[in-house]
């Protein structure tokens, strides 16, 4: 039986990648790429989340993290994590990179918590590199 971990949001984060005025820094966007499937109790899998940069200079993203909400009543929003970005990396101007992340549930996660979409929020910071 395969499982699925699905997100139902993403969102947009400002990036202080510039200071002038006339060229103000817009927002980049994180959105995830396809699912991350056969996640159980006390399993691991990675999931990627695409970055994409759409200023006219390069980005250096220095952080990524995931609020991970509660999918329903019988199934606490604490039984999955996801790991924080552990390198920063650049994006060039106008465009993207599927970046992984591992994705973990608790051991002691209760059984009603298998095959549920878990919403998850992603947030991050950039700067110019």
């Amino acid at each position: 039986m395969r499982r699925a971990l699905i997100v139902l949001a993403t969102l947009l984060v400002l990036s202080p990648t510039s200071s002038a005025a006339d060229n103000p820094a817009k927002a980049f966007t994180i959105a995830d790429v396809g699912t991350a499937t056969g996640l159980v109790p006390g399993g691991t899998v990675t999931r990627k989340v695409r970055v994409t940069n759409p200023n006219n200079q390069d980005i250096k993203v220095t952080g990524l993290t995931t609020s991970v909400g509660r999918p329903s009543t019988s199934c606490p929003a604490n039984a999955v994590t996801v790991d924080p970005l552990s390198v920063p990396f650049v994006i060039a101007k106008n465009a993207s990179a599927d970046v992984p992340l591992t994705v973990r549930m608790a051991a002691s996660a209760p059984n009603a918590c298998r095959n549920l979409t878990f919403p998850l929020t992603y947030s991050g910071t950039a700067i110019k590199p």
